[in-house]
């Protein structure tokens, strides 16, 4: 059966010039790849200006009895977006809300023990936030509609506490040694509330108490000028557990996936790392999504049900992006051989195109 080293994150990701790859048990103090020496080939460039290629990116992903979506911040250094997308499961109504983020120094901060990402808009306010000394990972949105959409509301806590709480880490070629990627996760149960509101209407607002589950996944990376990048990823509950992965495949892949990739599987408070994962889909974008792996631990499909389509230009940048909602089935299996079988179990699924 696959498996993959994990040791004890170090106290800094760049040594002398040179990442230092693995897969972490932890996070580490700061996601900084800030220094790595001619990342893009022999010329001598000084590091403060191949610096400026560091994309980062934050996104949070929260599935909740009523609610599944996902919080999305990519922060280009001097400016950025914000997207928050949610989906009522009984209905499968989908609502979006968007908010570019002017220049500013840093939108995803480096720091892991206590940091927060924030969209300041008047009409947009979106903050994710953790703080590892009181172990709270909180979020809270409140977002105006229109004549289309209701004003959405909400608050959500992660007590890092918990012993369902996950957390880890990796740094990756991406996809040559000389550059790299990083990448650090948390998941666990979540504690809320939602509210809904008819835009302009002096009604009684409806709110909904959350219980639920959250996963985390904050990146910095040397990306190409173009990035394609396909993941799935779910959070959860399973006979009282709590289950949640994160299942990528990109052009900026390490060459040896088998011993460098991203792909994790956080089940009842431990982590499986997973090996390289094929995702297809076959019968088109709006049909059945088909995830396996080689080593028999991921055997998954992916039934869509709402989609969300989005295309960005500011400057030189340039998204295309479509987040999925729907449910997978199948089997995955952890480190320690157990087979989890899932059934209808919701999730999103994630296709990304970027020029930079």
């Amino acid at each position: 059966m696959y498996s993959r080293k994990i040791i004890e994150p170090p106290e800094k990701l760049i040594k002398n010039g040179k990442p230092v790859f693995g897969t972490f048990s932890d996070v580490p103090k700061k996601l900084d790849i800030r220094g790595v020496e001619r990342p893009f080939g022999v010329l001598p460039l000084p590091t403060f200006i191949t610096d400026l290629r560091i994309r980062s990116s934050l996104f949070y992903m929260f599935n909740t009895k009523e609610f599944i979506g996902g919080i999305d911040f990519f922060d280009a250094r001097l400016f950025g977006h914000a997207e928050v997308v949610l989906w009522e499961k009984n209905t499968g109504r989908k609502l979006a809300y968007r908010a570019v983020i002017g220049p500013r120094r840093r939108i995803v901060p480096k720091k892991t023990d206590t940091g927060v990402c924030i969209s300041f808009s008047r009409r947009r306010y979106i903050r994710v936030s953790w703080d590892t000394s009181r172990n709270c990972l909180s979020t809270i949105f409140d977002l105006q509609g229109d004549s289309a959409r209701p004003d959405v509301s909400a608050a959500f806590n992660v007590a890092m506490d918990n012993p369902a709480h996950c957390a880890a880490s990796v740094v990756l070629p991406a996809p040559v040694m000389r550059r790299c990627m990083a990448k650090w996760f948390r998941t666990g149960p979540l504690v809320g509330s939602i509210t809904l509101q008819k835009h302009g209407a002096h009604t009684q607002p409806v709110q909904y108490g959350s219980e639920g589950s959250v996963l985390l996944e904050v990146t910095r990376a040397y990306y190409k000028l173009r990035l394609k990048v396909v993941s799935a990823m779910a959070a959860g509950m399973i006979k009282d557990k709590c289950l949640s992965f994160s299942i990528s495949s990109s052009n900026i892949d390490a060459a040896n996936s088998d011993v460098y990739n991203d792909n994790f599987l956080f089940y009842d408070g431990q982590v499986t790392p997973l090996p390289p994962v094929k995702i297809t889909y076959p019968f088109g974008i709006k049909g059945k999504w088909i995830i396996q792996d080689t080593e028999n631990m991921v055997d998954l499909s992916f039934t869509p049900v709402s989609e969300h389509s989005r295309t960005l230009s500011i400057f030189i940048l340039r998204t295309q992006g479509r987040s999925i909602y729907g449910t997978f089935d199948g089997a995955i299996q952890t480190k320690d051989g157990q087979l989890v079988t899932i059934k209808d179990f919701s999730g999103m699924v994630r296709k990304q195109l970027m020029r930079l």
